[in-house]
């Protein structure tokens, strides 16, 4: 029993007993010092006691002071924030379901990266051998190209095979001239007259050779190709043409007196030729030449 208590407890005993009963003077005297000495430890009881009830009402105040913060910086929070506790727990959770669908996917993605990487590799090592074997046949075409244009320039026309035909033949030459092949058309024209020096499409033949020697503006070799067909086919189909080349081939030459009476005669035996006109001009040319030249 606390000794505040037991304290409370005897005054009520004593003064119980001294209402009910007589007792001796000294007993009363000692009994009234026990009550003064009591007395005073009552007093400094109630002091003691009303100091503590002080201080646990400033704790109790301290403390509730202490919540009302607590309530209000939760307030607070919960009103920045538009959440509690039990929306952060869900958003931690979906947080943590993302997390691990992140994960999961990202499994995958590492899966489907290796395979990805695998077929790389592989289709890597495939084009590398392609490319290889590629190479091998390049070299190998270009040893045989470089065997086959050695053997073309010995003989531009070894790969074509010659038509039996005098007319295929022809038309084969005349096919090489057009399409800018002028050697190997005048090889074949020349072929052509070796077989058939006396046909109808001889006087063709040579003349065409003419035509490829003034395509490569060999205008001299042109010329004499030229005159020779007026010789040899004097009444052939391109005798016309010929004399009026031979005025042409000596204009390129820049011999202009030599060109002026081949143009002339053009002019003169072949009144209503379509290339009279074509002459003419010419004619005008060649003696403004002659005339600046004196």
């Amino acid at each position: 029993m606390p000794k505040s208590s037991r304290t409370y407890l005897l005054l009520l005993v004593l003064s119980g007993s001294l209402g009910g009963c007589w007792v001796k003077t000294e007993v009363g005297n000692v009994m009234q010092a026990d009550i003064a000495a009591l007395q005073v430890e009552l007093a400094v009881v109630k002091k003691h006691h009303s100091k503590e009830k002080v201080e646990l009402n400033q704790r109790i105040q301290e403390a509730d002071r202490q919540v009302a913060e607590l309530v209000k910086i939760i307030g607070e929070y919960r009103r920045a924030t538009g959440r509690n506790a039990a929306d952060v727990g869900v958003d931690i959770e979906r947080l943590k379901t993302q997390l691990m669908e992140m994960k999961g996917r990202l499994e995958v993605s590492e899966h489907r990266l290796e395979r990805m990487e695998a077929g790389i590799s592989s289709v890597r090592a495939e084009v590398v051998e392609q490319i290889s074997a590629a190479a091998q046949e390049k070299e190998l075409s270009a040893e045989a190209s470089a065997a086959a244009q050695t053997k073309i320039k010995a003989d531009p026309l070894q790969a074509i095979e010659r038509p039996e035909k005098k007319k295929d033949f022809y038309k084969l030459a005349y096919g090489m001239l057009e399409a800018g092949q002028s050697k190997a058309a005048r090889t074949l024209f020349s072929e052509f007259l070796s077989k058939w020096p006396t046909d109808g499409y001889s006087d063709n033949a040579m003349y065409w050779i003419g035509e490829s020697y003034y395509a490569e503006q060999d205008f001299r070799l042109a010329a004499l190709t030229f005159q020779k067909v007026r010789t040899q086919y004097p009444k052939g189909d391109k005798a016309k043409d010929s004399l009026f080349k031979l005025g042409y081939c000596f204009l390129a030459m820049e011999r202009y007196r030599e060109a002026l009476p081949f143009l002339q005669e053009f002019v003169q035996t072949y009144p209503k030729s379509s290339l009279v006109e074509k002459a003419r001009k010419k004619i005008r040319v060649a003696q403004k030449k002659i005339k600046k030249n004196k």
